[in-house]
This record gives C-alpha cells, sequence and structure tokens, in this order.
C-alpha cells in the first residue's frame, strides 16, 4: 500500500532547508480527510519547538487571505489575536529568484518566535496547492463561498 502525504495546511521551509514553520495536521479516522487537530512545527538552528494546535475548515479562508496579501507584497497574520498560535508574514525583500520573508509565530500567552527565511520563486504558489488539497478534503464540511465560522 503507498505511503499517503500527510495533509499540511502550510509548509514554509527556507531553500536550505534548515529553518521553517510547517502546520500539518492529524490524520483522522476517515481514510483521506485530516483532523482538525494539527502539530505546529518550528524550526530554526537555535530552536525547535511543537506545539499542538487545530485548524478549522473556516479558518482557510483566512490563510488564503494572507497569502493573496504577500503576493501583493504587503505583510499579512493568519489568526491574528484568535484563540490558537497566529502565524504573520512579512516580506522583507523581493527579487527574481527569491524572495526574503520573516515569519512570526505568536501563542496568545508569552511565546513569540521570529524566523528569517529565504525562499525559492514559489513559494506561494506551493502553499496554494497545499490549501487546495486540504480544501478539497474538507469539501463536504464547508462549501468555498463560507469563510466565516457559524453565528
Amino acid at each position: 500500500m503507498a505511503e499517503r502525504e500527510p495533509f499540511a495546511l502550510l509548509r514554509i521551509v527556507d531553500r536550505y532547508g534548515g529553518a521553517g514553520v510547517v502546520v500539518q495536521l492529524d490524520d483522522s479516522n476517515a481514510p483521506g480527510i485530516p483532523d482538525t487537530t494539527a502539530q505546529l512545527l518550528v524550526h530554526n538552528d537555535f530552536v525547535s519547538g511543537v506545539w499542538t494546535t487545530y485548524v478549522e475548515p473556516w479558518d482557510l479562508a483566512g490563510w488564503e487571505h494572507v497569502l493573496d496579501e504577500v503576493a501583493a507584497g504587503r505583510d499579512a497574520v493568519w489568526r491574528e489575536a484568535a484563540r490558537v498560535a497566529e502565524i504573520g508574514i512579512r516580506l522583507d525583500l523581493r527579487e527574481d529568484d527569491h524572495d526574503r520573508i520573516t515569519v512570526t509565530v505568536h501563542d496568545q500567552q508569552t511565546t513569540g518566535l521570529a524566523l528569517a527565511l529565504d525562499m525559492d520563486r514559489g513559494w506561494i504558489d506551493e502553499q496554494r496547492v497545499l490549501l487546495d488539497r486540504l480544501r478539497a478534503a474538507w469539501a463536504h464540511l464547508v462549501p468555498r463561498d463560507r469563510g466565516a465560522p457559524p453565528g
């Protein structure tokens, strides 16, 4: 049986592979459908951390907005002041073949971290592929035109 690639909402790993931020969703009991619980993994040469978090289907629209903003050259934060860790992206430099970004992670309590990453061009498109894969897996839960949590 072929090994399935784990579902990830985001996998922002620098061009050298030495640092990154990943939100990887746990497997559910239904094959091919990820659970809403996830692991937020952060690593660089100085620190490595894992936080248990969750991603709800309506969080996907917010992440898409962040990708749109960063693609347009603007800073953006996903789940700002929300119930779980927020992730911000600042575009520091855009060149022909790469972007230099700073990714911030704050857990709403005491922990904050900023990672400077050199990203190969196309990294935003890679994030959109992950988003679309997750959106397709959860299509039965939240239609594409619903981006906000219920009531």
